[in-house]
């Protein structure tokens, strides 16, 4: 099946919550970016609804990555490219808490860090406390751009 089919399904069939369920696979499940339906959601919902939705969706994924990393149950995910995946976690070696933060602006491989958190066993607190950030970050950025667009062009 198309994942792009498959999500945009899923978005204009459930509405916001469609939303949440296209943001939090494609922060775990599915290696596929939520920005075009964040973007798109702006146009067709409240800005604020649309950031809280995709902040809860995004950092319940990211949580669910870090716990299924620090348990070692790796296999409920889709493989990803090992390349790529060595590399986030490498990446995570080197830099941290860092990583985390700019995690989230690295297709793919971003989304390996919590997961690489996990399996550091890095602090729960501190992972959350990161975490939050980072997605907070991004979603504000997201959200901008898509009521920015707004002026621009109308669905």
């Amino acid at each position: 099946m198309d994942f792009t089919a498959f999500l945009t399904s899923i978005f204009y069939t459930y509405g916001l919550l469609g939303l949440g369920m296209v943001c939090f696979l494609s922060v775990s499940i599915l290696p596929w970016p939520s920005e075009p339906f964040i973007i798109i959601a702006t146009q067709l919902y409240d800005p604020w609804a649309v950031f809280g939705v995709v902040l809860v969706a995004s950092v319940l994924s990211s949580t669910v990555n870090y716990w299924v990393g620090l348990k070692g149950i790796r296999v409920f995910f889709v493989k990803r490219d090992p390349g790529g995946e060595e590399k986030a976690y490498e990446w995570f070696d080197r830099w941290g808490s860092w990583a985390l933060l700019f995690g989230p602006w690295l297709p793919f491989v971003g989304d390996v860090f919590p997961l690489a958190a996990g399996t550091v066993k890095m602090e729960a607190p501190k992972f959350f406390l990161v975490m939050v950030l980072a997605r907070t970050i991004k979603t504000a950025a997201m959200v901008w751009f898509g009521v920015a667009l707004s002026g621009i062009i109308s669905l």
